[in-house]
C-alpha cells in the first residue's frame, strides 16, 4: 500500500504529483451494509406517543435531537447513548407526567433497538465480496463499541474484511490516523458510505476517495448543508451494488497533474 506520509506536507514546488490508484477500501457499517436508521426514526415516534400528553411529536423529536447532539461526547453514537439521551428528553418535556412507568418504558425502546436482529441490506454481501476480490476491504464504523461487533458477527461479513476500526467519531484526524497505522496513503484510500459528514467530507479533506450510497433515510446530523458533489475525487453510487464498477477505474495509476 505505500508508505505512509503526512497529509499535511505540501509536494515539492513544480513537482508534477498523481492521483495515486485506489489500495485500499474503506466502507461503513451502519445504513451501508444493514440497516440502522429507520430503526431509530421508528423509535422515536414511539417516544412521541409515549409524550404525546406533553408535547407534539416534532417537539419531541426536536428536543431528542438537542439532547443528543449534546450528549455526544459524553455517551457517543449508538443506542445506548440514544436511550439516556431519551430518558433526560422525557424528563424535560414530560415534566409533572413522568414517572417509573414511563421511563421503563423508555427503557424498553432502547432495548429493543440493542437486540433487534441484524439486517444484513439486499446486495451488500454481494457487493462487498466483488470489492474484496479486488481489494482489501476495511470496515471503519462508529459508536457503541459491544453494539457494532454485535452487529458484525450477525451479519456474516467479517470474512470479506482485512480490517475492522470501530471508531467513537469520523473525523480528518481519525482517517489520517487510521490510515497512518495501515500505512496506506490518502490518495490510495477509498471510504463507501451514506453519511457526507462522516463518509465523505472527511476523506475528501484529507485527500482521498469517497462514494456516497444514499440510504432511504439519514439522522439529520449526518446531514451537511452543501455537499462537495462536484469535488474530482468524489463518486456516487445508486446502491452498494454499483460500486465495484466505480472503484476499478480508480485502481489504475492516473495521469500526472501540475
Amino acid at each position: 500500500m505505500g508508505t505512509p506520509r503526512s497529509t499535511d506536507a505540501p509536494p515539492q514546488s513544480g513537482a508534477p504529483t498523481r492521483l495515486g490508484p485506489v489500495q485500499l477500501v474503506g466502507i461503513d457499517g451502519d445504513d451501508t451494509l444493514w440497516r440502522c436508521q429507520d430503526l431509530f426514526d421508528a423509535a422515536v415516534q414511539e417516544l412521541g406517543q409515549l409524550l404525546a400528553g406533553s408535547a407534539e411529536p416534532a417537539a419531541v423529536a426536536d428536543a431528542l435531537h438537542e439532547r443528543e447532539t449534546e450528549n455526544l461526547s459524553l455517551f457517543g453514537y449508538g443506542a445506548k447513548g440514544f436511550t439516556l439521551s431519551a430518558i433526560e428528553t422525557v424528563l424535560e418535556v414530560g415534566a409533572r407526567a413522568v414517572d417509573g412507568t414511563v421511563v421503563r418504558a423508555v427503557l424498553g425502546i432502547g432495548r429493543r433497538l440493542i437486540e433487534h436482529p441484524v439486517e444484513v441490506l439486499p446486495g451488500a454481501d454481494d457487493a462487498l465480496a466483488a470489492i474484496a476480490r479486488t481489494h482489501p476491504v476495511v470496515l471503519v464504523t462508529k459508536g457503541d463499541l459491544v453494539d457494532q461487533e454485535r452487529k458484525l458477527a450477525e451479519s456474516g461479513l467479517g470474512r470479506h474484511l482485512a480490517h475492522v476500526e470501530i471508531v467513537s467519531e469520523k473525523s480528518t484526524g481519525t482517517y489520517s490516523d487510521l490510515l497512518r497505522t495501515l500505512g496506506c496513503p490518502p490518495e490510495e484510500f477509498l471510504m463507501v458510505g451514506n453519511s457526507e459528514r462522516s463518509d465523505v467530507e472527511p476523506v475528501l479533506e484529507i485527500g482521498g476517495w469517497a462514494v456516497h450510497v444514499p440510504y432511504r433515510t439519514t439522522w439529520r446530523r449526518e446531514l451537511v448543508e452543501a455537499p462537495s458533489v462536484s469535488h474530482p475525487r468524489r463518486r456516487a453510487a445508486p446502491t452498494l451494488a454499483d460500486v465495484p464498477a466505480l472503484i476499478a477505474p480508480l485502481s489504475t495509476r492516473g495521469p500526472e497533474r501540475p
